[in-house]
């Protein structure tokens, strides 16, 4: 089955996307491929975390699974950087960026594509105000979250105006509830995995047995 491929500019922003990836879902596939399009980005650049500082517990599965799923449902055209994976420990996002910045011309811009959640705790990431100068983030919203209440949300937690400004970032994208925690936990119950991710990655779950109780 040949696989669909992601519509990238020749010269817009590079997007970066970031998680644990543990799985893969149908969301991680499609929905950083319509942000790039959406954005005009000419790449599209996934980066498995070994470690999420936001989760401090080791992912359920192992870093060459994890790997080995996203390669399986990524869309052709998109990017997976290992380098979190390579070094091992806590995943700072900011070593990332710091790291493809060096890499990647000035004159191009970085953005980081992030979910609701991630943006009202994004004052507690590592070095966050290091982040927004060298990639502004882009937002997608999970299920049917009301933009208002986020936008109510983020002023609670950052400070009074602070949601205006992530209102300039927020993406208008198809709202796919898909979770991974979800996935993992259909599996745990059933032994198959649901429809929440690609079928490939689906095969990959049953073949090696994995998220099983």
């Amino acid at each position: 089955m040949q696989r669909l491929r992601v519509r990238l500019s020749s010269d817009g922003p590079v997007l970066i996307f970031g998680g644990s990836f543990d799985p893969p879902t149908q969301a991680h596939c499609e929905l950083p491929a319509l942000a790039a399009e959406q954005l005009g980005a000419s790449r599209l650049i996934y980066v498995p975390a070994a470690v999420s500082p936001h989760k401090t517990a080791s992912p359920p599965a192992s870093p060459a699974h994890r790997l080995e799923m996203l390669r399986l449902s990524v869309l052709e055209g998109a990017e997976i950087d290992t380098q979190e994976l390579d070094r091992e420990g806590v995943s700072y996002m900011i070593d990332t960026l710091e790291s493809l910045r060096a890499d990647i011309s000035s004159r191009i811009a970085m953005r980081l594509l992030i979910g609701t959640d991630q943006a009202v705790a994004f004052h507690r990431w590592h070095r966050w105000q290091d982040i927004l100068a060298i990639a502004q983030p882009v937002v997608m919203r999970r299920g049917s979250q009301d933009i208002e209440l986020l936008l109510r949300d983020i002023d609670l937690a950052q400070g009074s105006g602070q949601g205006d400004r992530w209102r300039e970032w927020l993406l208008d994208l198809p709202q796919m509830p898909q979770s991974s925690t979800a996935a993992r936990d259909q599996v745990a119950a059933s032994s198959k995995a649901s429809h929440d991710v690609p079928p490939l990655v689906a095969d990959y779950i049953a073949a090696n047995g994995l998220y099983k109780s």
